[in-house]
């Protein structure tokens, strides 16, 4: 990374600290967001990244999978669970894995600009806050007096 930030000083940059704005930031930067974590049992990254329209790109583990559904193969999963396929997901550890996820929503970008805008706010529209899963608890607590 070092070399390429020499080489583009104007396009690429590692910064190694935290920092909250500048975080949000980048994430309101992104048309996309790859996170190819091989254990993640939450998965915030891609939650935030969506909300500011970046499209995760993600390896199906734990939460990153609980959250992404792939435009390509989980219509059928993404159905049951009520959202609309929101991003792209790969399942090896290879490069091949990733590589193959990328490609298919770089082309997308290109080759098809409004879908990939709408895919976009398909992501946006996303809802993975406790609002739901907490008035199903609130139910089935409620059942369990009946």
């Amino acid at each position: 990374m070092q070399q390429a930030g020499s080489k583009y000083p104007n396009q690429v940059r590692m910064v190694f600290t935290y920092d909250e704005p500048l975080s949000h930031l980048i994430y309101a930067g992104c048309d996309m967001i790859a996170v190819p974590s091989m254990f993640e049992p939450c998965g915030l990254t891609q939650m935030i990244a969506m909300r500011y329209g970046a499209v995760p790109i993600v390896r199906r583990t734990g939460g990153l999978r609980d959250t992404v559904f792939d435009v390509d193969d989980d219509g059928r999963r993404a159905a049951e669970a009520g959202v609309s396929p929101n991003g792209y997901s790969f399942e090896g550890t290879d490069e091949a894995s990733l590589e193959y996820a990328l490609d298919r929503a770089i082309q997308k970008f290109y080759d098809d600009r409004a879908g990939f805008t709408e895919l976009a706010r398909t992501a946006m529209q996303c809802d993975w806050s406790w609002t739901n899963p907490a008035i199903d608890y609130v139910d089935m607590y409620y059942n369990t007096l009946i």
